[in-house]
């Protein structure tokens, strides 16, 4: 009998013994060894031919990368010193501020007579305002902000004078939410030689009516012009001519030349 308790016992110490161990790696304090996988390129023999074609496109690819980052830094950059300029130090157009006149004559910016239907109408510092179509409409001539850079209509970086127009979109889409309207297209055409971005948009209007929106952007003299106007469906091909009238009489305004003085 006690060499069989004896027996039984050691054997229950040996179990015991190899359980402890295996239990204890498999706990979640045990060690935890994970392989880490990544893609390895192909090893080719140092200043082979292989070799230098490898080195050469990894740096095509990192220079690639730094570019991407110093363009985004620079949008960046460039965003966030417009709203800074809008916030703190609004551009203004040269106007000052007067009340309507209907027997005075309405004049652009430019110094040039508006559209024969467009009167003047209540005028701010930094806005013109007009009322178009017989009073049924509305007109607006602002600046939006300076110019940042090259007016661009290539490719996926589209910009008037260096702003995206992605941005000038942006902004066009929160005033239709602010007003109950919404953006129906978007494009690029030239007017006077010159590419301006246009955004056409609709609104409620009195009534359940649909109201025509039309929104031209323009980089004129370092400074981004804005033309809108609001007026019924029926007149809007009417008034977006007379709309790039406008466009055409700010960029082609007289601008003062400066003279050498004779010694």
């Amino acid at each position: 009998m006690v060499i069989r308790a004896i027996a039984l016992s050691l054997a229950l110490l040996i179990g015991i013994g190899t359980i402890i161990p295996l239990a204890t790696d498999l706990a979640e304090a045990g060690p935890k060894k994970t392989k880490k996988y990544r893609k390895s390129q192909k090893r080719y023999k140092k200043y082979s031919k292989r070799w230098w074609r490898q080195y050469r496109a990894n740096l095509r690819r990192k220079r690639a990368l730094q570019a991407r980052r110093r363009a985004l830094r620079l949008r960046q950059l460039r965003l966030a010193r417009l709203r800074r300029s809008q916030n703190t130090k609004p551009l203004t157009v040269a106007v000052k501020t007067q009340p309507a006149d209907d027997k005075a004559p309405a004049l652009l910016p430019s110094g040039e007579a508006a559209p024969k239907s467009w009167k003047r109408g209540q005028t701010s510092g930094s806005e013109l305002q007009f009322s178009v179509d017989g009073g049924n409409g509305s007109a607006a001539i602002s600046v939006v902000g300076p110019a940042m850079g090259e007016t661009v209509n290539t490719g996926r970086n589209r910009a008037v004078g260096g702003v995206p127009t992605t941005s000038l979109r942006r902004e066009v889409i929160n005033r239709m939410v602010r007003e109950n309207g919404w953006v129906v297209n978007d494009f690029q055409k030239e007017i006077g030689g010159k590419n301006v971005y246009v955004v056409v948009a609709q609104s409620q209007g009195v009534g359940g009516r649909v109201n025509s929106r039309m929104f031209y952007f323009t980089e004129v003299d370092g400074r981004i012009y804005s033309v809108a106007t609001t007026s019924q469906t029926e007149s809007a091909d009417r008034i977006a001519e007379e709309s790039e009238k406008v466009i055409n009489s700010l960029q082609n305004r007289v601008r003062p030349v400066q003279q050498a003085v004779k010694e």
